[in-house]
């Protein structure tokens, strides 16, 4: 039976949540004071459902709680006990953290660092309180004397466990060889692990020789956990071959341990229970007299160099790994880099990398695969989301342990980092904040420059070199020097010379000095350090550059590109805006919030409509746009609406979807995309929310928010990526458009409407940051989600996707990661659509834009788009122009991948890429998207002029028998 400790008096728990408050009625109910109501138990660490605090009455009257506080360590994150919350003499109560469904009290987490307070009806008086500084393993709490300590177990609800109300199992003594000296001293080391004592008269112990054998005297025993050992003047028996006896003697008299050897054990029946062999004396940076070989973990891995710590604890020596980088915020995902800074390979199977939750995220790591080694000098990379399921955080900790659960490297940290943490120099030294990432590759510790492309012969008018500036600011590179193969020709490049953020700079041979070869280098230097350096066999038949430009590795280039973006092999070449290049900001005076996102624009009556969503309190606005880019907010959203998940119904509190997109679809209902649960940031959820735009004013005017009627979650569907690399964007595209256009990837055929029934009239477009693909969505009336297809942009990601009615394209746009560039996808019921890559604006700076829209307003020939800049709160939302007719593009073909051979109108993308012409629309305000000569014009608009007429006399003869409207409700 096990023993228990009880803290008070043994009582059932009282739980706050979906049971209930269950305390018997007492008559007598006391106040909360310093000594009746006492915090009992902590778990900060992922419990379930998440933390959770435990309370308990340890005095002789029910206690009253309502009105009282609970806070961490931030006067600002509180939970106050509700009406009725008595607890009862010896009782506990426990308040759980919200978790995504809504369930639960308090809704702020318990970091590592932490304190929980119990505070008065006054906010002000503390009545208990416990900080700590890890977390539990697995919780805090306190014992029968008041002190805390962690626990055995977690006992939620419950009394205290501890590890001495633990009963030990019994287990019968064993004799583990432990521990090896054999330079310059020889003795052994025995553990006994069990819980009994093992008598071992008559044990022996032989080297690699069978001749050599030494034997525990009679009366020998090793204790339960007792560290035994036998050193060279330890008294025994030896075997004496002269007579064929056992004759008293000493260990060394028998045996002296090698450099090259083997210690075995036998029992009493002869029967060998332990051995271990070797091939030199085991030495720690070449000191034999520091080193031991010993099992790595104690007492049960495998024989590895230690350190001595003779009849004790080993401590084995760990391999020359360091973690060397670390990206905790603002990249694809988290990652850990580690680096094998010995001269040896390292066995890195079942190695796991752990943040400062080791217990709530024990579960969320995967094992380095069976069979893999880091060569020395080599880098292996932990990815979040394939490596482990956890997110880093602002004040966190990386953890790198072997395949036993030792601690081989760690890392803490107290801030993101501006860019990423790295070791520098390169492996050895001092972690800083580092601009620039390297993942897998030598930290960039000095000046960020990167050799880029370079012209070794037939340039104009001669070699040059390009070099480009990775970071966000300009960077200073004077005084750097350039070499080819030859120390001898240098160039010094002129103090005060500086790249623009993200720019390029070229370095002519004239400034050089001298040529470049056809087997030759370049490389850059900071004085006598290298920072940069190519190298090349042969005249590349184009030029010698990274592809993709500025990061990949370097490869003959598709055609030259001196002072720009490179074009590499199988890229689409990026053509300049195919618009004006005049934006300008709209909304000069803060009109939204400060995580601008997704947009998306269609025409009610007359009046031009953009949506505009906001990702931090999912808030959606409604803007009256007119033809010139410029807006007034429509009656009744000043304030916007918040979109709510249908598990917050009853919460309006609730943190809300990270709604990054939005779009109107045919059944005039918006669809919200959303990658998480803002009150759960940590954890990708992709999810898809459809919302009646009519449904409620904002809950600052006094009415309701706006509910999400239907919700899709896809995140088991696409891609498994860190959380907040995920759905970026939405779109709605008719079937009308899609039918026979769109491939199918099930049917391996054009797109048919029929496949999907119950999916309405069109599908829904997401694009993934993660990986920059789009996925095609028939979101079906039951709930279920089937992807269609899967669409490529071959851009560096996707941010924002709008379908252009006037060009009958499909834009899909990056943000600053990849320059702003953008994306028109022709489909042409092929599985290869047609795709040009168009630049930014010249004059749109590269910031970081999540949402594009076009539009169908037309005056003068021009129509409006808009870009949203997330992060800001005022200029948020940029405008330019874009022509209504349709110009005819030329096919643009993937740079070397012409071979002169295709047949006119053989190739599937070879006209494709250019839209038909479209005539500039004869209705004022509105493009027209397709239209061949007037006569047709005419025609329909005198069909369209008596069906209006019609309506007119229909509608009217409705509204004479219906309610009255009010003049400012939408009658969409």
């Amino acid at each position: 039976m096990r023993a228990i400790r009880r803290l008070g008096s043994v009582a059932a728990a009282l739980l706050i949540g979906g049971v209930g408050i269950a305390a018997a009625p007492l008559a007598a109910v006391a106040a909360p004071d310093a000594g009746n109501i006492v915090i009992s138990e902590v778990e900060s660490d992922g419990g379930t459902p998440g933390d959770w605090i435990e309370f308990q009455n340890i005095g002789t009257e029910s206690v009253d709680l309502a009105g009282y506080h609970v806070r961490d360590d931030q006067d600002r994150d509180q939970y106050t006990f509700p009406a009725g919350t008595i607890v009862a003499p010896g009782a506990f109560l426990v308040i759980d953290q919200l978790d995504k469904a809504g369930n639960g009290q308090f809704d702020f987490g318990l970091g590592r660092a932490d304190t929980v307070r119990l505070v008065d009806t006054d906010g002000v008086t503390v009545l208990d309180q416990f900080a700590w500084t890890a977390h539990g393993n697995p919780t805090w709490a306190r014992d029968t004397t008041g002190a805390w300590r962690e626990t055995a177990e977690s006992t939620k609800g419950a009394a205290n466990i501890f590890p001495e109300d633990i009963p030990v199992e019994e287990t019968p003594g064993a004799l583990i060889l432990n521990e090896i000296d054999s330079q310059p001293a020889d003795w052994i080391e025995f553990v006994n692990p069990g819980t009994e004592a093992l008598d071992i008269s008559g044990y022996e112990i032989r080297d690699n020789s069978d001749d050599h054998r030494w034997r525990f005297p009679a009366g020998s025993s090793i204790a339960a956990g007792e560290y035994l050992v036998v050193d060279a003047k330890a008294e025994g028996l030896i075997w004496d071959q002269l007579t064929d006896n056992w004759v008293p003697n000493t260990f060394e008299a028998a045996i002296g341990i090698g450099g090259a050897d083997s210690i075995r054990v036998y029992d009493l029946t002869g029967t060998i229970i332990q051995e271990t062999s070797w091939t030199a004396h085991a030495a720690i940076d070449g000191d034999q007299a520091a080193a031991t070989i010993a099992r790595c973990p104690d007492t049960t891995g495998a024989f590895e160099i230690a350190y001595i710590t003779k009849g004790a604890v080993n401590e084995c020596v760990p391999p020359k790994v360091v973690i060397n980088e670390v990206e905790s915020n603002g990249d694809d995902t988290d990652w850990v880099e580690i680096k094998n800074i010995g001269d040896t390979p390292v066995d890195i199977s079942g190695w796991t990398v752990m943040d400062n939750h080791p217990v709530g995220h024990a579960a969320d790591v995967t094992p380095v695969a069976t069979g893999t080694t880091l060569a020395p000098g080599a880098y292996y990379v932990f990815l979040g989301n394939a490596d482990f399921a956890f997110g880093l955080g602002a004040n966190d900790q990386a953890t790198v342990r072997d395949a036993h659960g030792q601690t081989v490297a760690e890392y803490a940290w107290t801030t993101h980092a501006a860019g990423v943490y790295a070791r520098c120099p390169d492996g050895t030294g001092e972690f800083i904040d580092v601009e620039i990432s390297t993942r897998g590759a030598e930290n960039t510790c000095g000046n960020p420059v990167v050799i880029n492309e370079v012209e070794s012969s037939g340039g104009t008018p001669g070699d040059w070199i390009e070099l480009y500036n990775p970071s966000a600011n300009s960077l200073d590179i004077g005084g750097l020097i350039v070499k080819d193969n030859d120390d001898s020709h240098a160039y010094v490049i002129p103090a005060g010379t500086s790249i623009p953020a993200l720019g390029y700079y070229v370095i002519e041979e004239a400034d050089l000095g001298f040529g470049l070869g056809a087997n030759d280098s370049v490389r850059v230097f900071s004085g006598e350090t290298l920072l940069q350096e190519t190298t090349w066999s042969g005249h590349a038949a184009t030029t010698w550059g990274r592809c993709p430009d500025a990061t990949g590795d370097f490869a003959v280039t598709a055609e030259s590109t001196k002072g720009a973006l490179n074009t590499c092999v199988g890229d689409i070449a990026v053509q300049p805006w195919p618009g004006n290049d005049d934006v300008r900001p709209v909304d000069t005076t803060p009109t939204f919030l400060a995580d601008t996102s997704g947009l998306d624009f269609t025409v009610e009556g007359e009046q031009g409509i953009l949506w505009v969503v906001d990702n931090g309190t999912g808030t959606i606005w409604k803007l009256n746009v007119a033809a010139d880019g410029s807006f007034a907010v429509a009656d009744g959203w000043a304030d916007g609406k918040r979109v709510r998940f249908q598990r917050d119904a009853g919460n309006p509190t609730a943190a809300g979807p990270d709604a990054e997109g939005i779009t109107v679809a045919g059944d005039g209902m918006l669809y919200i995309a959303a990658e998480r649960d803002n009150s759960n940031k940590g954890a990708n959820q992709n999810t898809v929310l459809m919302v009646d735009p009519n449904a409620g004013m904002n809950a600052r005017s006094a009415s309701t928010d706006l509910v999400a009627l239907q919700e899709w979650d896809l995140t088991t569907i696409l891609p498994q990526v860190a959380a907040n690399t995920g759905v970026e964007t939405i779109e709605w595209v008719s079937d009308a458009v899609l039918a026979g256009q769109l491939w199918d990837d099930n049917t391996a055929a054009p797109y048919d409407p029929a496949n999907y029934p119950g999916h309405g009239d069109g599908l829904f477009l997401l694009g993934v940051e993660n990986n920059g693909q789009v996925y095609a969505f028939a979101l079906g009336e039951d709930g279920s989600a089937n992807i269609v297809g899967v669409i490529d942009p071959k851009l560096g990601g996707v941010m924002a996707l709008d379908y252009d009615s006037v060009l009958g394209v499909l834009w899909a746009v990056c943000d600053d990661g990849c320059l702003g560039q953008s994306a028109q996808i022709t489909f042409n019921g092929t599985d290869a659509p047609a795709v040009a890559h168009f630049a930014r604006p010249a004059s749109m700076p590269n910031v970081n834009n999540e949402g594009f829209a076009t539009s169908t307003l037309c005056v003068d020939g021009l129509r409006p788009v808009w870009w949203t800049e997330d992060g800001v709160t005022a200029n948020a939302l940029r405008t330019a122009s874009i022509a209504c007719v349709v110009t005819p593009v030329p096919p643009v073909e993937e740079p070397g991948d012409d071979t002169g051979t295709d047949a006119p109108g053989t190739d599937a993308g070879e006209n494709a890429a250019a839209a038909p012409a479209v005539k500039p629309s004869t209705v004022p305000g509105l493009a027209q998207t397709g239209a061949d000569d007037l006569t047709w014009i005419l025609v329909v608009g005198g069909v369209l002029v008596l069906a209006g007429v019609v309506l007119f006399f229909v509608r009217g003869r409705r509204t004479s028998e219906a309610e009255p409207v009010d003049a400012g409700e939408s009658t969409n």
